[in-house]
């Protein structure tokens, strides 16, 4: 082929309060209108939040995309005919969508509202036939809380039989309840690992810094930390021990950290004081990453490009983050072009699509004929 099969492993979606009503159960409805018509109070938890700061007014200004040349202003996070033109436009042929789509959407980012969707997953019902609409191009990460390990089982099974092969993410705040080295979340690992289901961690929550001097910075340093921090509790606590087919992807939060971490997570494990550990954990480390762990590559930089053999050619998974407007929408192949600028072709094919492939189960001779049509050309990108 002189086109790459291009699939984004990171993307997201979200229905809009007037689509997400329709998944909601009935007993909640009351609950969730009088939730959706309060918009002064969501207005002022978001404003409230840290975070909100990223995507507000002075920032969206100084940003140095123009974002006018997105024309849609996010509108393919809920409407699927609009996002297949935009996807196709951009040469992505299949897509991983998470939630947290955009303001407009109703994610469970927005605080509140999971109490009315997880009780009959309401936005995994919306995303298994959002992902419907487009088949064999849509692999939907679903959804789960950590209150009631045996519903999150239950639901897990159910999105497994529903089509959404995108697998789930993890939430990064349990609530209360203890942290993944606990053994309360052992059925949550076995059915994955039964299941083939991979199991995520997004980057986006934190705790509120509110809206204090430095609140923004710290913000912006410790998101990824959050981020990362289920990897460490997976890996020593034994989770890729013993269920060595789980698969463990973590998406946009960098990947050039992962080298000095392993080298640093493989000393802490050879000390002589600490041998203890390696009575229940066989394998250093980095052999766990190596054969559990994936990285969503979230927009590739050509610094993380340079290291792909220090990460792993095969672990790394490039990802657009469409519809945000930090990703390479619309102007993915000239981003990549400069990306991967000198790498083999065979490379790039495994890193923009190939791995991803193998994770999500995608027909990858299915894909190929959407990739001739519209995949970016092999002679635009790699050596």
């Amino acid at each position: 082929m002189d086109r790459y099969l291009l699939i984004s492993s990171d993307c997201h979606a979200g229905p809009l309060p007037n689509q997400a009503r329709g998944y909601v159960s009935p007993k909640f409805r009351n609950a969730f209108d009088t939730w959706v018509a309060d918009v002064k109070g969501k207005q002022r938890r978001r404003a409230e939040h840290t975070g909100a700061a990223i995507y507000g007014e002075e920032a969206v200004k100084d940003f140095d995309v123009d974002v006018k040349d997105q024309g849609s202003k996010m509108a393919g996070a809920w409407d699927s005919k609009q996002r297949l033109e935009e996807m196709d436009r951009d040469g992505v042929v299949a897509e991983v969508i998470y939630p947290g789509a955009s303001i407009e959407t109703i994610t469970p980012f927005d605080v509140g509202l999971m109490t009315y969707q997880y009780p009959q997953g309401a936005y995994n019902r919306w995303l298994a036939e959002f992902c419907a609409e487009v088949p064999g191009r849509r692999a939907g990460v679903g959804l789960i809380t950590v209150d009631d390990i045996d519903a999150a089982v239950s639901e897990i099974r159910w999105m497994r039989d529903s089509g959404l092969t995108g697998g789930i993410v993890l939430p990064v705040d349990t609530n209360g309840h203890p942290y993944y080295n606990h053994p309360r979340y052992e059925p949550l690992w076995a059915v994955c690992e039964d299941l083939d289901v991979p199991i995520h961690a997004h980057v986006g929550w934190t705790p509120n810094y509110g809206d204090y001097k430095g609140s923004l910075g710290i913000f912006l340093s410790e998101i990824t930390w959050w981020g990362r921090r289920s990897f460490h509790f997976l890996i020593w606590s034994g989770v890729f021990e013993r269920h060595p087919k789980l698969r463990f992807v973590m998406t946009e939060m960098g990947q050039d950290w992962v080298v000095p971490e392993l080298a640093d997570l493989d000393k802490k494990y050879e000390m002589p004081m600490f041998r203890h550990m390696r009575r229940e954990l066989p394998r250093h480390p980095s052999e766990y990453f190596a054969r559990n762990c994936y990285m969503g590559a979230a927009f590739m930089a050509r610094d993380v490009v340079e290291m792909r053999h220090e990460i792993g050619v095969d672990k790394l998974m490039w990802g657009s983050d469409y519809p945000h407007i930090e990703g390479t929408w619309p102007h993915t192949a000239e981003k990549l072009g400069v990306a991967f600028a000198g790498v083999p072709q065979a490379e790039c094919q495994q890193m923009l699509g190939g791995t991803a492939a193998e994770v999500y189960g995608f027909d990858v001779d299915e894909l190929a004929k959407h990739a001739a049509e519209m995949g970016p050309k092999t002679a635009n990108i790699g050596a």
